[in-house]
């Protein structure tokens, strides 16, 4: 027999063994911890006439603009998902239960990618306030001025004053000034309405809607002095992915000016992930017709900021635990 005819016989001969082969391709576990956040950022913006309030009003007021985030809620997941590090093949026939056992308790997976997730992209630009927008008194006044004009008449030129108007921009301490009236006119005559010190009656539902109208104007114009306040909530999402070897892992930092981030010298918070207790594996890594798992390493995982903890959670952590295979014949 020729060397070609021995070769076709032997790839003959291996043809069934190849038909007969269940060949699976499977990942080991891993864990990644979620850190969801909620927080609310309060923006301050000063009003126009701050540095006026305490001449014309008799209060104080803040006259800076001024940004903080202040956390509403912490909340520390879990995830499993493949490890792309860690993808193996092995044939399964004859031990189909034993590795859908495995498959089903978690401790290998199908997948042969790591599944992404949602990814929602923001843009998110930071609050605005124009009080410019909040015309409540007129930009200009109208004032007389006396002007002389030459007239003819019978016997000569003579000059006779004449009175012109002509419109003034009004300087902000006078916007100030005339917004600070209409305020105490407003508190004036609510308080009037209230105790009947009016001429004109008010009853039932026109007394309340009266007083309401009062109030609205008396907001609308102290808003000038004392400012606003915008709240936008913020809420953001990071994965941290547990390695051998290192326990401290920079979570997110948080920004009175950005928000919630991840760069910067902003307040850190750091998530700390210290497995219980060692786990240990067993059985050959090389041993034929075995299937390859992983037994995750229960952790204690806390988020801390400046040395206090102010979240924990107790996580199975895959990739912390041990490796083992299990034969499947």
């Amino acid at each position: 027999m020729n060397l070609k005819s021995f070769a076709l016989v032997g790839l003959l001969a291996a043809v069934p063994a190849l038909l007969q082969a269940q060949t699976v391709t499977y990942s080991l576990p891993r864990t990644t911890i979620v850190v969801e956040v909620d927080a609310v950022q309060e923006t301050f913006y000063a009003g126009p006439y701050a540095r006026f309030a305490s001449k014309y009003l008799g209060i104080d007021v803040e006259q800076h603009d001024a940004t903080r985030v202040a956390l509403q809620e912490i909340r520390i997941l879990s995830r499993l998902e493949a490890d792309p590090a860690a993808r193996y093949s092995v044939d399964i026939r004859g031990g189909e239960d034993r590795f859908m056992a495995l498959s089903s308790q978690g401790l290998v997976s199908f997948q042969d990618k790591v599944e992404a997730g949602d990814y929602v992209w923001r843009f998110d630009p930071q609050a605005r306030y124009d009080f410019a927008s909040e015309r409540v008194t007129a930009p200009t006044r109208t004032e007389l001025r006396t002007v002389w004009k030459e007239v003819q008449t019978d016997t000569a030129m003579v000059q006779v004053p004449v009175e012109e108007s002509y419109e003034v921009e009004k300087t902000l301490e006078m916007k100030a000034q005339e917004a600070a009236k209409m305020v105490l006119k407003a508190r004036e005559e609510r308080f009037n309405i209230t105790i009947g010190n009016t001429d004109a009656t008010y009853s039932g539902e026109a007394l309340g809607a009266a007083i309401k109208e009062l109030e609205r104007v008396e907001k609308e114009y102290l808003r000038l002095f004392v400012g606003r306040t915008l709240r936008r909530p913020l809420k953001e999402s990071f994965d941290i992915i547990p390695q051998p070897g290192t326990k401290k892992y920079l979570a997110f930092r948080l920004s009175d000016a950005d928000g919630i981030v991840t760069e910067g010298s902003a307040m850190p918070y750091y998530l700390e992930v210290t497995p219980e207790s060692v786990v240990e594996g067993g059985g050959a890594r090389d041993a034929k017709n075995a299937v390859r798992y992983r037994i995750p390493a229960p952790c204690l995982v806390t988020l801390t900021a400046d040395g206090h903890a102010l979240a924990k959670a107790r996580i199975p952590v895959f990739q912390l635990g041990a490796e083992s295979t299990a034969p499947l014949k």
